[in-house]
């Protein structure tokens, strides 16, 4: 990306340090202070710290039916198999005076009875420490995943999004509060895949360090810098990383509200030679936070993105164009059940296939407990992503690739006991394209026919191991 572009990230990043390190120390904050707005972690609606240390093991047991296990563009061409899931995997709380140290493991695999597709291994490991020093709040994280598949797929085990249905130690299943939440990041901070591919093994890692001080009893200061890469294994898939540096001010009008203002750096490129852009961002934020029932968050503003020429040629549509970014999510907590939803807009690596694209994604989820043990869960989402113009080149000349993926489904789960569970769930999903070929030498995965997924899972689990 050269050095000009470097330096664009680095001195936002310098002078967000200086600022911080220069607000004047006060006395520490009882409880310690919410997340900023837009930042790094999202806040967990009814989840309370550990006040010890424990230690949990649990092993999983998914039983799929897919009926289109090969993503065939027809139905006529699909192919449908059962899918075996056995996964094993443990959360760790270690808890200290000062900090909090939380790690989620899973490591799995997906056997398929008929061989459509090769058998293959799951593995997510995420892992954050949070340190409080009378006014700081330090978060350290990394989130890893190994998956066989976009995480739109995967046997019936995807939709991470979705709230009722998901990769052990990625957001579903077992059953537990606050187990089973990984690492909570926000959606621009982990590399993920929304077109779905047929069956190419993917690499993802998000690397992440955030700096919060209390400047005062209602205002703070925060900057954090994230590094993340997707990598494709076996395939000629666009690998990209990123680096994004993000420094905020948030400041709280009432016990209950909270505005913020924010500005962020990103360098996107891809080791392919491709060239990749850097995008500046800034953004207006607002939160609404009534602990342990509602979390409302906001977040728009304009982004302006710079591409560089290639062989001297000028950039189609302008080398620094103009659009608009937002992030909102809300978590609602009742009695008997939750409402949550996030949607976010704003540019991308482009999922493998297009060299960076403007990308929506909105998911959903509505859970209810209809009576002493049993609970229902209805997961939704949606992604659209569209080939910028200014890489167009790169794709088809004169033509605007556009992908639309959705999914949907319904799930029924009880606990067994007091550490196990059983869920039933049905999931169907469709994805649609307007191109066949993408990046040069890269067949663009295009239409996939309307894929239906009805499964069982089965969780058992340790009590929580005390530990000091």
């Amino acid at each position: 990306m050269g050095f000009w572009h470097t330096r664009n990230l680095v001195l936002p990043l310098a002078a967000a340090c200086g600022l911080t390190m220069a607000a004047p120390a006060l006395p520490a904050q009882q409880g310690g202070i919410p997340g900023p707005v837009g930042g790094v972690q999202q806040y967990n609606v009814g989840e309370l710290p550990p006040e010890r240390s424990f230690v949990i093991s649990r092993l999983s047991l998914d039983e799929v039916y897919d009926s289109n296990v090969g993503y065939a563009a027809t139905s006529g061409a699909s192919q449908a198999d059962e899918v075996t899931s056995i996964s094993g995997g443990i959360t760790l709380e270690a808890v200290k005076r000062n900090s909090l140290f939380s790690l989620v493991d899973s490591t799995g695999g997906l056997i398929y009875d008929q061989q459509t597709q090769p058998n293959s291994v799951v593995e997510t490991l995420n892992a954050t420490e949070k340190v409080t020093l009378r006014r700081w709040n330090l978060l350290f994280g990394e989130n890893f995943s190994y998956l066989p598949n976009s995480a739109f797929g995967l046997g019936g085990q995807g939709f991470l999004g979705g709230g009722t249905s998901g990769l052990p130690g990625l957001g579903g299943g077992t059953g537990l509060p606050g187990i089973g939440v990984g690492t909570g990041f926000n959606p621009y901070v982990v590399p993920t895949q929304t077109i779905v591919s047929p069956n190419v093994s993917e690499i993802s890692t998000a690397t992440v360090f955030q700096a919060q001080y209390a400047a005062n009893a209602t205002s703070s200061v925060s900057f954090s810098g994230t590094v993340g890469f997707l990598h494709f294994l076996g395939s000629d898939l666009l690998n990209s990383r990123n680096v994004t540096a993000r420094f905020g001010y948030d400041k709280s009008f009432t016990a209950r509200d909270t505005i913020s203002f924010s500005y962020m750096a990103s360098i996107l490129d891809y080791p392919s030679g491709i060239s990749g852009f850097t995008s500046h961002y800034v953004q207006v934020g607002y939160r609404r936070l009534i602990k342990q029932r509602l979390h409302l968050s906001l977040s728009a503003g304009p982004v302006i993105s710079h591409f560089s020429s290639q062989s001297g040629q000028p950039v189609a549509g302008g080398a620094n164009p103009v659009s608009w970014s937002t992030y909102a999510t809300l978590d609602y907590q009742v009695r008997n059940g939750s409402v949550s939803a996030q949607y976010t807009h704003g540019v991308s690596a482009g999922s493998g296939y297009l060299p960076g694209s403007t990308t929506d994604q909105l998911s959903a989820s509505l859970t209810r407990q209809i009576s002493r043990v049993w609970s229902v869960g209805f997961p939704v989402g949606f992604a659209r992503n569209t080939s910028l113009e200014q890489t167009a080149t790169t794709v088809a000349p004169t033509t605007t690739a556009t992908f639309n993926t959705w999914y949907g489904g319904a799930s029924l789960s009880r606990p067994l006991g007091h550490y196990s569970s059983l869920r039933f769930y049905y999931n169907v999903s469709r994805q649609t394209g307007n191109t066949i070929m993408c990046v040069p030498g890269v067949p663009c995965p295009g239409s996939i026919a309307l894929t239906q997924i009805g499964g069982m899972t089965l969780t058992w689990s340790t009590r929580p191991v005390p530990f000091e």
